[in-house]
């Protein structure tokens, strides 16, 4: 009896707590912890369209013109709760009162505006990884709420409400009734309201949790950043209407005609009598903007019926990125008696994408893809951005030859395609799945991927990106996702998709090498992989999905992969990682803004990936990085080649894809020392794609000077101003250094004054007329040089062999790897010090010792009679197993007011060993200060390569570096060693490189390349560093006081070594 009574006791408190949790509305199973949840009452993913209510608006097509449409962006009242048992139970409720709430902006991340913190993390989730389980202590919750008001007219029609974009899931209640539920925050989520809402005023109550079973596929590199971060509408249809669209614009075997095809969904939930009309408008949208179909169906709809038109459209103008034709698609639907029910557009852009011979190709073209990825980033609004922004991006884009993007790694806003539509980007359509914190779990990927109960999620987020943007013609290719290792859901996905969609491939990473990826999508594969793939898979093609990781000082060898690229066919290009840094803007606490990165907000419980979100070839407010400027360089569609340069002849070639060159003016220019000695207008060159043509400069009329060199630099600019780009920008380049030359100007040391040498107790002087200088007997270094009784040294010129760690750097490990070279400057032991006369020219010689690397190291000084010092140093490796030098130079500090600086060399902007193809060799001129770019994270920066001479100028006299023949070099108004890297420090270019009172000047032969092929252990290349082998390193050149700047010429071209 006792045991039937703990039963039924049981049972009752059993019904009991599954009643209260139902009141409460607390699932035991938390939707948002249900793998097999991801949607409740959502409608079917459609084609992104506006409809309506006349043909005249559609063209317009701004929905606000509607009056269908209300968009309820703005301010909500909110509520941040910690987690999901402190939210408020009721607050969906009619009568709750949320007066005393907060306003919070929609589209917003809460995190942005003042609750909670953002947190940066690149691979790992912000919760255990234990699917479909998250932290319920810390999934925070946000609770919203706004009235709109509803319209009288409305009446007898359908209402809908879009969430463009929720992370991660949500519910929705419309006056107090539940709706439904959605998590997938990257593409939009509509719901029929038409049942809860009512006349008058109406409330939209939503409740949105930062994780959900949906964020272990959003674990993307990237902020995680929580809310409505993407537009919020209301919308109301006829009862009788267009469901959904699919356009079809091909082309015929020869590429010539279109194949225009067009599906409608129709669907009524009311009884039709009569027959309803269907029309097709297809017109050019520019220039000629004639008809090309006109047609019209009348048809009796009953509940759900399909539709189609189909033309032939001959000698279409097709559409590619250099040439983005579009046609204007209107389609429109009138009731038995003529009254337009919905009128919508669509652009239209005929083309088609095959893969033939191992090669991607668009209209029967091999296409290069010059890519970058993209994050949608605002550096105040984190993933909320503006159509203008857009534009903006497309702008810079467009201006530095980038011709593709890759939407990393979610399908971006609506209107993003329909702006590469209009301007002419290839997008690669990205679905938002992303795994990567899965890799620490035990099962790893798999325990995803090869899960049946996780498929239902897959398709999803395939099926919504492609149902959405399966109209737009600039999606050229559908990626899966990126980084979720692979297995049989990702099969299951690629199969959906090329089914619904058989005229784009489908990529995915992982996958590369299987069949379920059309083409070879990796990441980071290195030159030497690149080449062996190709002879092993000659019929797939390969773009590399990443490439190029461009964090803090990097892009280094771009070149040098795509001299790879364009050798081989069936290599098509990459996608440069990536092109924006993903920072928050911030101030300190002195007022000062700068560009946050992980670690810089309070984070109470989750660790940070630092700076890693600083990837971009711009920073977050779109202004350029000095790595911008290869990739123009590298990615511009010209070539130039030298062929006889002795006779003048260089060969222009075409390497766009679809259009000739009558959109461009060449010009020439032949430059002697920054003077133009020739210039001039070439003639058009309407080369089609691939062609070339040689071109014969007339050297002969230049009548060569003593000293200088000569150099001839072709320009190729835009004729007219197009609808991003202004008349005259700069499209491509190229220089060639011309055998024109004559010997140096004569230097005959014995006219200058003399020099006397006196030996001190602890210093050896070197007098002149002048100046004066003094070595150190202790170290042997220089330690002082007067002119016209100016100091110049405010320290020692000493060897030195260390850089500031590049973030590539870093992740190589170089500090580790090359500490021994740190304080090698500090180290060197003196063992001899000789001085010698020849002549009217003083010579002192010190040899020293580096006892670590056992390394021998000899410095030779000829100072002459008007203070030049000519100086050798040289560096004899032991043999003995050492690391890779960072750099092989000079540095000295010089007093803060020779803050005027001239170089001849490479420019204007920073250049190294491996990255220097945009920079041209060219006299320039600025402020020191101008020649830091202050990196998110402080680090190597403001180096000149190829340099000439160097001149540093106080207002009264200066000091000039002259190669011997050339150096390498940078100049710093601050201490160089503010820019080295101190483990676990948060430091920030913008507020921590500050001017200070000195300039440093460092002298080199060379420093390593900065790399480029990732930043997390990839090396610079072997050819760009500086091995401690059995190689003997010299720099030479010469310090020269001057007096007046226009000394500088002069003193340029003589010859020293006379």
């Amino acid at each position: 009896m006792n045991r039937s009574f703990f039963i039924a006791l049981f049972i009752v408190i059993l019904i009991w707590v599954l009643i209260f949790l139902k009141k409460n509305n607390i699932d035991p199973i938390n939707d948002w912890e249900n793998q097999s949840i991801f949607q409740i009452n959502r409608e079917p993913p459609r084609a992104h369209f506006h409809f309506f209510e006349s043909e005249r608006y559609a063209q317009i097509n701004n929905p606000k013109k509607s009056k269908y449409y209300i968009s309820l962006n703005g301010k909500w009242r909110f509520k941040l709760s910690r987690n999901p048992m402190e939210r408020p139970l009721d607050f969906f409720q009619t009568d709750y009162s949320d007066s005393k709430w907060p306003l919070i902006n929609v589209p917003g991340h809460w995190e942005l505006q003042g609750w909670s913190n953002p947190v940066y993390l690149d691979e790992e989730y912000l919760f255990p990884a234990d699917p479909p389980k998250v932290s319920l202590e810390r999934n925070q919750v946000g609770s919203y709420r706004k009235t709109f008001q509803y319209p009288v007219f409305w009446r007898g029609r359908d209402v809908f409400i879009r969430f463009s974009g929720v992370s991660s899931a949500f519910y929705l209640w419309i006056n107090g009734k539940k709706v439904g539920y959605s998590q997938g925050s990257k593409t939009p989520a509509d719901f029929n309201i038409t049942q809860f809402v009512k006349n008058g005023q109406n409330n939209v109550s939503i409740e949105v949790y930062r994780f959900s079973d949906g964020s272990y596929l959003e674990g993307q590199d990237t902020w995680r950043l929580s809310g409505v971060e993407r537009d919020v509408h209301i919308y109301s249809t006829p009862r009788t209407r267009i469901n959904d669209f699919n356009i079809m614009a091909n082309l015929d075997s020869s590429y010539t005609n279109g194949e225009f095809k067009l599906r409608i969904n129709l669907q009524t939930s009311e009884p039709n009598k009569g027959k309803h009309v269907i029309s097709a408008l297809l017109s050019r949208k520019e220039g000629r903007r004639n008809v090309v179909l006109d047609s019209t169906i009348k048809t009796m709809i009953d509940d759900k019926q399909t539709i189609w038109f189909e033309n032939i459209i001959k000698n279409v103008d097709k559409w590619n990125a250099e040439e983005p034709n579009l046609y204007l698609l209107q389609i429109s639907l009138l009731d038995p008696f003529g009254k337009m029910l919905q009128s919508l557009t669509q652009d239209v852009g005929f083309r088609e994408i095959d893969i033939l011979d191992g090669q991607l190709k668009i209209n029967g073209k091999t296409i290069t893809l010059r890519g970058v990825n993209r994050h949608e980033w605002d550096p105040n609004n984190g993933r909320v951005i503006t159509e203008s922004s857009m534009i903006n991006d497309i702008k810079i884009m467009k201006e530095n030859n980038i011709n593709a993007v890759r939407c990393s790694h979610y399908p971006n806003q609506e209107r993003w395609y329909e702006l590469c539509n209009e301007y002419g980007m290839y997008v690669i359509n990205e679905a938002n799945i992303e795994s990567h914190g899965m890799r620490y779990h035990n099962d790893g990927y798999e325990r995803l991927t090869n899960d049946t109960t996780w498929t239902g999620q897959w398709i999803d987020r395939g099926k919504r990106m492609v149902e959405r943007d399966k109209n737009q013609p600039s999606i050229i290719m559908w990626s899966m996702g990126n980084e979720a290792g692979d297995g049989e859901n990702f099969k299951k996905l690629y199969s959906w998709i090329t089914k619904k969609d058989p005229t784009r491939p489908v990529v995915y990473e992982p996958a590369s090498l299987k069949d379920h990826s059309d083409i070879a999508f990796p990441m980071y594969k290195n030159i030497e992989y690149l080449k062996m793939y190709v002879q092993e898979n000659p019929m797939k093609p390969l773009v590399l999905c990443e490439y190029a990781h461009a964090m803090g000082n990097s892009v280094g060898n771009l070149k040098d992969y795509w001299d790879v690229i364009e050798n081989y066919k069936s290599l098509q290009g990459g996608f440069i990682w990536d092109f924006v840094d993903q920072t928050i803007e911030k101030e300190s606490k002195n007022g000062e803004k700068f560009w946050a990165y992980g670690g810089d907000f309070k984070e109470d419980f989750y660790d940070n990936d630092s700076n890693f979100c600083s990837n971009g070839l711009v920073a977050s407010d779109r202004s350029l990085k000095p790595h911008m400027m290869e990739v123009k360089k590298v990615y511009q569609p010209i070539g130039f080649e030298a062929i006889d340069l002795s006779n003048g002849k260089v060969k222009i070639i075409n390497k766009y894809d679809f259009i000739d060159l009558s959109h461009l003016k060449f010009s020439y220019k032949i430059i002697g020392n920054g003077k133009v000695e020739l210039s001039g207008a070439l003639k058009s060159f309407n080369l089609n794609p691939g062609e070339m043509t040689s071109l014969t400069f007339n050297l002969f009329s230049i009548i060569p000077k003593p000293g200088v060199e000569y150099f001839l630099l072709i320009e190729a600019k835009l004729k007219n101003t197009n609808k991003l780009i202004i008349k005259n920008h700069l499209i491509a380049w190229e220089q060639f250094r011309l055998p024109i030359s004559r010997y140096d100007l004569p230097f005959d040391s014995d006219s200058l004054f003399p020099t006397s040498l006196v030996y001190g107790d602890n210093n050896i002087s070197v007098r002149g007329d002048e100046f004066a200088l003094s070595f150190n007997l202790e170290n042997g270094f220089l330690n002082e040089l007067r002119y016209r009784n100016i100091k110049l040294f405010e320290n020692v010129l000493k060897p030195y062999f260390w850089r500031a760690p590049t973030d590539n750097d870093l992740g190589n490990k170089m500090p580790e790897r090359c500490r021994i070279w740190k304080d090698a400057h500090n180290e060197l032991l003196l063992q001899s010090i000789d001085t010698s006369s020849i002549g009217n020219v003083r010579e002192i010689q010190t040899v020293h010792y580096h006892e670590k690397s056992e390394s021998r190291l000899q410095l030779l000084y000829s100072i002459f009679g008007n203070g030049m010092i000519k100086i050798k140093q040289t560096l004899y490796p032991s043999g003995a197993d050492n690391p890779e030098l960072p750099r092989f130079g000079m540095k000295v500090t010089l007093p803060f007011s020779f803050s005027d600086f001239e170089w001849f060399g490479r420019g204007p902007h920073e250049s190294y060993w491996d990255r220097k193809t945009s920079a041209r060799v060219d006299k320039f001129s600025g402020k020191v200060w101008d020649q830091t770019y202050k990196y998110v994270r402080p680090q190597e920066t403001g180096n000149k390569t190829d340099v000439r001479w160097m001149a540093l100028h106080n207002g009264y006299v200066g000091i000039m570096v002259k190669g011997l023949p050339t150096f390498d070099g940078s100049v710093h108004h601050y201490d160089y060693n503010i820019l080295d890297y101190t483990k676990d420090s948060q430091r920030h270019g913008k507020i921590d490189i500050k001017k200070g009172n000195q300039i440093d000047l460092l002298i080199d032969y060379k420093q390593m390349g900065v790399g480029g092929d990732n930043s997390w252990g990839a090396m610079t290349h072997t050819k760009y560093t500086l091995p401690m082998d059995t190689t003997i390193y010299s720099l030479e050149y010469a310090i020269i006081p001057f007096n007046k700047k226009n000394e500088l010429d002069n003193l340029s071209r003589i010859n020293i070594n006379n």
